[in-house]
């Protein structure tokens, strides 16, 4: 009974160090930060909501696949995702393509 204590006790803190770890040593990096370049940093927060959105609308197909959705539910949930992906494209292209580095 103690070792088993233990053993949870031990892999309780390989799992903290584990998840601690990378948050660790990016406080430590030698690299300076490269400049903020606010259209990138625009594209880049478009793209990361253009994924999300996606993903939002193979979870919503696995749902309905799955039996969680009603057609209804799913015909509206599916419409509104897709117009938002379709609204983060329109705006990816109005920002354009990175600069060549």
């Amino acid at each position: 009974m103690a070792l088993a204590v233990v053993l949870v006790v031990l892999l309780s803190v390989l799992v903290v160090a584990a998840v601690a770890w990378p948050f660790m040593r990016s406080g430590s990096a030698a690299e300076p930060a490269a400049p903020a370049d606010p259209e990138e940093d625009q594209r880049r927060e478009v793209r990361e909501d253009l994924d999300r959105s996606l993903a939002a609308i193979r979870e919503i197909e696995t749902d309905h696949q799955a039996g969680h959705l009603s057609d209804e539910d799913f015909a509206a949930l599916d419409a509104a995702e897709r117009a938002r992906a379709v609204e983060l494209i329109r705006r990816l292209d109005e920002l354009g393509t990175e600069r060549e580095a």
